[in-house]
């Protein structure tokens, strides 16, 4: 059985999982942007997050050596119950998990609530660090101190100039918004089974680090309720199970889609120039333009008519629509909600909304894409078997089929 290890630096920047080679050794580098305060080390929670996907993968029980948050430890084994259901493709065992004692942290009631932010200058994490900043989201507003940005997500961690670029981006929106930022560098995405249906154990991982000085910790949700899909590496269905008794892990943003957040975004013209949402072109930390995340977003942005400029290197036009590719029933559903907003609206080019909606037609003719719901080569019709049609229904798939 792997027993879980956690070695910090003496300046408490860097930390370490280790397991007797049993598991791949894991890292954590903090790197504190502008000033800003470093994490101080509280607890060791993190280590069993991060390594615990990796653990039921490989059909193996863990022990961690060192105390574990009660309240962690029971979302976890909900955790495990969930992914089991939904995957047991990847996630294999249903591990046992075995600590050196357990803990509950009391509320400290002498300070107001603090929060950190997962972000990564994208248009759904800048929405939810604005809105937040600015005020703008009522009962649900958080007192955001620390904007955190990983490196080794989205942005390899062999692209060193690409992700500094990003950085300054992020730093630009954290000024802009009096939020400290804060860049981690981890090497977790290379180690874990199907990062796209275990990220947010990862996200999870990264943010428990900062418990010391925070209380809530808020992950943007990938989609609205109505328009998003469970069966992903972080949503609200799952999020909460990484919470403790002294962090509180929340999803935000879900009563608004991306065309919403755009438009919210465009209330603050300031920001919308560092907004970064290419991970699948060059990892050069600017947008290419041309993949289909970023053609997706200047779609977005027409819906919400964002005034131009926008930070990629050439406009929409209706070649890049016809020529992107759609390798997810998640672009796919993305593409029908853009089309359901624009096609009515005389503000938007006519040839663009023409553009839109033979794209989908020689989806729906050519029956892609081939895999359902994720990016993951793993994740085909049969993986879901009698689930698939409830979540076609659920999501409209059938209907927007019945268009052809």
């Amino acid at each position: 059985m792997p027993r879980l290890q956690v070695h910090v630096s003496d300046d408490g920047l860097r930390r370490e999982v280790r397991s007797d080679g049993e598991l791949p050794d894991l890292f954590f580098e903090m790197h504190p942007r502008d000033g800003a305060a470093a994490p101080e080390f509280e607890s060791s929670d993190f280590a069993l997050i991060a390594m615990l996907p990796i653990a039921m993968h490989a059909m193996a029980d863990l022990h961690a050596e060192f105390e574990v948050d009660s309240t962690l430890l029971d979302g976890l084994d909900h955790f495990q119950d969930v992914w089991r259901a939904w995957r047991p493709d990847i996630f294999k065992k249903k591990s046992k998990i075995s600590t050196d004692g357990e803990y509950v942290r009391s509320p400290n009631n002498n300070r107001t609530p603090k929060a950190v932010a997962a972000f990564s200058s994208g248009l759904d994490s800048t929405f939810t660090l604005s809105r937040h900043a600015k005020g703008d989201a009522g009962r649900a507003v958080r007192d955001v101190q620390t904007a955190v940005m990983v490196h080794g997500f989205d942005m390899p961690l062999d692209a060193a100039d690409g992700f500094e670029t990003l950085a300054r981006n992020g730093s630009a929106i954290c000024a802009d918004l009096g939020v400290n930022l804060v860049t981690v560098k981890t090497n977790w995405r290379s180690i874990v089974p199907d990062w796209e249906m275990t990220f947010g154990a990862g996200l999870a991982s990264v943010l428990h680090q900062f418990s010391k000085a925070h209380d809530v910790a808020l992950i943007a949700t990938e989609e609205s309720y109505k328009n998003c899909l469970p069966v992903w590496g972080n949503s609200f269905w799952t999020d909460r199970f990484f919470s403790s008794s002294g962090l509180k892990i929340e999803s935000d943003g879900g009563a608004y889609d991306r065309i919403d957040r755009a438009r919210y975004v465009d209330r603050h013209r300031e920001l919308v120039p560092h907004l970064r949402v290419c991970w699948a072109g060059p990892r050069t930390g600017e947008n290419c333009g041309v993949c289909t995340k970023c053609v997706l977003t200047k779609l977005n942005f027409a819906a919400a008519r964002v005034a131009e400029p926008w930070p990629f290197p050439q406009g929409l036009t209706s070649e890049l629509i016809r020529g992107m590719t759609l390798k997810t029933w998640w672009q796919k559903q993305f593409l029908e909600l853009i089309l359901s907003k624009i096609e009515n609206d005389r503000s938007i080019d006519a040839a663009i909304v023409r553009a839109v909606s033979e794209r989908l037609a020689h989806s729906y003719a050519a029956r892609e894409p081939k895999h359902f719901v994720t990016r993951s080569t793993t994740a085909t019709p049969r993986t879901f078997g009698p689930l698939r049609g409830k979540f076609q229904d659920l999501l409209g798939f059938r209907r927007a089929q019945g268009r052809r």
